[in-house]
């Protein structure tokens, strides 16, 4: 306790001595494809680049007797990104990291905000055919969250109901396939082999069988087919949109449910350093249930109507003022 109450009151303090502020919190995924796929005329050269961004938002407002109402709160996000791509004649590689952290802290609780960690390595061979300048690839994306997440109730996270935790879940793709030509703006990814595993190692949400997992097991394998879609595009000066599309489909269980992640990125770039975006985040898995229609609670606190449980459209929005610093 004594570690967790020094932490606060170091954060605390920090946020009272700035000004409100917003730095740069929010990126879309990394380029996770950034291997160049050319064939060099000197299959001996060696291409390298490396690209990664730190930003940190943080916001405070202190209220003492303030006949307005409102409360004093504390927030802040820190995010990490980075890729690296290398090139030696036909062969080439890539990996990518996405980290995110965001808390709040309101009411004398802590809340999160945004909780994400993603890495994903690429090995491509450029094939010699007809084909010229497509590539056979191999995928491999793992992604989970760093701390654990509480259902709402009234509004504030109760602790006794946790409903996520780090690697509960988490997902492991490995996809191999063809990935054509790479365009000026786009470019694809299509593994008609893909393995999907999903990991709880939570016991209590295996045993509830949360996330697609069969009650009591902590794993689940999936086979199927995977399709991802890169694209960027400049809108006009200075005004950037960028997004990720990923599809899977489970060829052992309906495989007209397709799982669907979006990523989307409008970025309005000021300078080298001050930049504002619009992110966004769209999720769908038949396999995750979510409370799509509240409890109905009489004044006894007695329900009178059945939460609505059921799959459905995750959606997540960030508007983002400040800075960021480039690696």
């Amino acid at each position: 306790m004594p570690v967790k109450f020094t932490i606060h009151r170091l954060l605390y303090s920090v946020g009272l001595l700035l000004v409100p502020m917003t730095m740069f919190t929010q990126l879309a995924v990394p380029k996770l494809e950034a291997a160049t796929t050319a064939i060099d005329d000197n299959p001996t050269d060696t291409l390298s680049t490396f690209d990664g961004t730190l930003g940190m938002n943080l916001s405070q407002t202190s209220l003492a007797n303030w006949a307005g109402g409102g409360e004093s709160a504390l927030a802040f996000t820190a995010l990490c990104q980075m890729a690296q791509s290398k090139e030696n004649g036909p062969m080439s590689m890539s990996w990518g990291l996405d980290a995110a952290l965001g808390l709040l802290h309101q009411t004398d609780t802590w809340r999160k905000t945004d909780d994400r960690l993603a890495l994903t390595g690429q090995w491509n061979s450029a094939i010699q055919t007809r084909l010229r300048g497509g590539r056979l690839s191999a995928l491999v994306d793992a992604r989970t969250q760093f701390l654990p997440g509480y259902a709402a109730v009234g509004g504030v996270p109760d602790k006794d109901q946790r409903i996520s935790d780090f690697l509960s879940p988490g997902y492991v793709v490995a996809a191999a396939g063809f990935a054509p030509k790479k365009g000026a703006t786009q470019h694809f990814f299509v593994a008609p082999v893909t393995g999907k595993l999903t990991v709880l190692m939570d016991d209590t949400l295996a045993a509830a069988g949360a996330f697609g997992v069969d009650a009591g097991q902590n794993t689940r394998l999936e086979l199927g087919g995977y399709i991802r879609w890169n694209l960027k595009i400049p809108l006009m000066e200075n005004v950037t949109w960028t997004h990720q599309v990923d599809l899977f489909s489970n060829y052992l269980d309906q495989p007209g449910n397709i799982d669907v992640n979006w990523t989307g990125l409008l970025e309005l770039t000021i300078n080298e350093s001050l930049r504002t975006t619009i992110s966004t985040h769209l999720i769908y898995d038949d396999d995750v249930t979510i409370e799509r229609e509240p409890a109905v609670i009489d004044d006894q606190g007695t329900i009178t109507t059945p939460a609505k449980l059921g799959p459905g459209t995750q959606f997540k929005e960030v508007l983002s003022v400040g800075f960021s610093y480039k690696l």
